[in-house]
């Protein structure tokens, strides 16, 4: 009886040992420990995720690129297994995330966060999951609030406006649209916007609400020109696994996970976004700045204007083997969906 006992208790080890077994992710992130990226999405997604693992699963977080490298460099970090997670933006790394650059396009978001993150979702689902996403996990894409135009000396009211402008913009064919409206795009860091506006190295910025509040780049613009309630366009920002770091973890864990992923983090995460609009704006407004309604007449000349953007994200989309023309209209008609007015 004691021997089998002994036998008994030396198979169940290995099982135990299994079922107790502690998993560390690595997650590397270009944003500041204390900008909104961290504070209100992937500092509590950690919390999440190791209350309900209980604490199997560890989220060691590298904010600010402390892993080395640039934010240009994290997609391959983590197709490397350098890393298992990450937190980018498609714009950072050109031609990686071509696909989902099209819902950057401009005049193609519904003009809130937690809308354009479910249109973003089931388009990347639909579309790119097995290409442009292939060996990764998504645990969320979300848009953030809508971006407009910022500038300092200048305001723009017309397509005229745009004429001489020096522009900052965070990806390529939000650059092809704003050469395509008459003014000169100029790629700068996030960190780096508010000392090239004081330094009058750019004229303005392309930027969504949210931010501008944190990084107080209200303090260096005086004009906010917009199409009211909607923008120019919505940013994609990407949460990303790397599906073997996925597959490694046991059955149980694998579900922690997937309940903290998918299409209602995204649209969780939007409706957080979205609660940080209106103190960005109040901000503005409280420096004495000026907000600038376009009106639909106006819009419609701009949309007409940036129609070049779209042709060059459908021709690099074919150059993919991909059916651009296709791609597009799926953009549009998911986002319409959600609430994307023509």
């Amino acid at each position: 009886m004691q021997r089998r006992a002994l036998m008994t208790a030396a198979l169940a080890a290995p099982l135990v040992a299994q079922a107790q077994t502690t998993f560390t992710l690595r997650c590397h992130s270009f944003s500041s420990p204390t900008a909104l990226d961290h504070t209100l999405h992937l500092d509590r997604w950690a919390e999440r995720v190791a209350a309900q693992s209980g604490n199997r699963i560890r989220v060691e977080m590298f904010p600010a690129m402390q892993l080395g490298g640039q934010p240009r460099d994290l997609p391959q970090q983590l197709e490397d297994g350098v890393v298992d997670m990450v937190w980018t933006v498609p714009g950072f790394t050109p031609g990686r995330f071509m696909g989902t650059e099209g819902l950057e396009l401009p005049f193609m978001n519904t003009g809130t966060s937690a809308t354009m993150s479910q249109a973003a979702f089931e388009y990347v689902s639909r579309n790119l999951a097995d290409t442009e996403y292939r060996g990764i996990k998504i645990i969320s894409i979300h848009a953030t609030d809508r971006a407009l135009i910022h500038t300092s000396r200048r305001p723009v009211r017309t397509l005229e406006d745009f004429r001489g402008l020096r522009l900052r913009v965070a990806g390529r064919f939000i650059g092809e649209a704003v050469t395509a409206l008459g003014a000169t795009p100029v790629g700068i860091p996030l960190g780096g916007v508010y000392e090239a506006a004081s330094r009058n190295q750019v004229d303005g910025f392309l930027i969504n609400w949210a931010i501008t509040h944190p990084f107080r780049l209200f303090e260096v613009s005086k004009y906010h020109s917009e199409p009211p309630g909607r923008g120019l366009f919505q940013g994609m920002l990407l949460t990303l696994m790397n599906q073997r770091s996925y597959m490694r973890l046991p059955p149980e864990l694998r579900a922690v996970i997937d309940a903290n992923s998918g299409a209602a983090l995204s649209r969780q995460l939007g409706e957080t976004w979205d609660t940080q609009t209106q103190q960005a704006i109040d901000a503005a407004r409280g420096a004495g700045n000026e907000i600038i309604e376009i009106p639909p007449a106006e819009v419609a000349r701009w949309r007409s204007a940036v129609a070049p953007a779209y042709d060059a994200w459908m021709a690099e989309m074919g150059r993919r083997n991909r059916n651009g023309h296709e791609l597009f209209d799926q953009v549009q008609s998911i986002t319409a969906r959600f609430g994307r007015t023509a």
